[in-house]
């Protein structure tokens, strides 16, 4: 197995010594497990990207043409927004 860098020890040390966690072991732990979490969520995010694309291909609706869509977000811009954040100010 290969060992920990330098930098990442002292950065795992730095994080028990200002009391993020109990031990490195614990430090290291909640690393991992967050990799889990972010691979599975990665993994949820493909799966709802692929599904959408698949109703989308599976649509019976006939395509827009290019017009179509054109009009449409013309339609969409002209609609007046209400503004927030910052521009509002």
């Amino acid at each position: 197995m290969k060992s920990l860098g330098n930098e990442t020890l002292k950065a795992v040390d730095d994080l028990v010594e200002i009391g993020g966690f109990a031990s490195a072991d614990e430090a290291v732990l909640a690393a991992i497990e967050a990799w889990h979490r972010e691979t599975d969520e990665h993994a949820e995010q493909l799966e709802a990207i692929r599904l959408r694309v698949r109703r989308s291909i599976d649509d019976p609706r006939p395509s827009l043409s290019i017009e179509e869509v054109d009009a449409a977000l013309d339609e969409m811009m002209a609609e007046p927004r209400p503004v927030s954040g910052r521009a509002a100010r």
